[in-house]
């Protein structure tokens, strides 16, 4: 790191991901999001009161995940999130074995401890995670950190809400409305991740539409053109039911995104 604090842009950063993920390209929608995360995680990591710590590491897995989780369903089922996460990573002269398994750290040690005794160990810096609790108060803080906080809230059980954020906050002496705005910033980021793969969503049951309609009418111009009845009419049976299931398929999509939204 204090190599990268001395040496390194975040154009740097930036073009170190592509050069360990270059191919296939990353998903327009997705691409702006990578690029912003990378730009401001190196802004953070190559500050000098920055430190490293299992809550950090947490935080930028999960904020990741939060946004990347339904990356490779679009991509047809390829597992392209965990080569772009170890890439992301690699990027920010990071390993992206050891924040994993320092972010399992941080949350296993929120399943297995009570809420107040984590309350406590952050206003002592004590406890497993002591170190990092006694270095997030002093050092820089960012987005990460909040994220970490957020996962080792809802991994102890504790309601993610302003006013559980900000009592966290306060036992790690960490500004209350940094940490609450975080809180609205990251619901808010979810909810555009969301709107945005409905979006996608939606294109590729349209775009499948298209492609069997056309299908359908080359099929259908070849039988009349051999003048075969019979199978003219099944065939415009079939894709009229075919049709309406499609219709049925996107009417699903939208009622379910109403009550994701109630």
């Amino acid at each position: 790191l204090e190599f990268r604090r001395v040496l390194f842009r975040s154009s740097d950063s930036i073009n170190d991901f592509y050069k360990a993920y270059p191919s296939p390209p990353v998903m327009p929608m997705y691409r702006t999001f990578l690029v912003d995360e990378i730009k401001s995680t190196h802004m953070a990591m190559v500050d000098s009161r920055f430190k490293y710590d299992a809550v950090f590491a947490l935080g930028l897995r999960e904020y990741y995940m939060g946004l990347m989780g339904t990356y490779d369903k679009f991509m047809g089922g390829s597992p392209e999130s965990e080569k772009i996460w170890k890439a992301y990573c690699s990027a920010l002269g990071l390993d992206a074995e050891k924040v994993n398994a320092d972010a399992d750290s941080a949350v296993g040690y929120a399943k297995e401890t009570a809420p107040a005794t984590i309350l406590g160990d952050m206003e002592g810096k004590k406890g497993a995670l002591g170190d990092a609790f006694g270095s997030i108060g002093s050092g820089l803080y960012s987005m990460s950190f909040s994220v970490g906080l957020f996962k080792m809230m809802q991994a102890a059980g504790v309601e993610l809400s302003t006013a559980n954020a900000e009592e966290w906050a306060k036992a790690l002496e960490i500004t209350p409305s940094k940490v609450s705005g975080d809180l609205k910033t990251y619901k808010l980021n979810q909810e555009k991740m969301l709107a945005a793969e409905e979006m996608l969503r939606e294109i590729e049951i349209r775009e499948k539409k298209k492609l069997a309609a056309r299908i359908a009418e080359s099929e259908a111009a070849q039988l009349w053109r051999d003048k075969n009845w019979f199978s003219l009419r099944k065939h415009l049976e079939y894709h009229s039911v075919q049709a309406a299931g499609a219709v049925e398929e996107t009417a699903e999509i939208g009622r379910a995104s109403c009550r994701e939204r109630v």
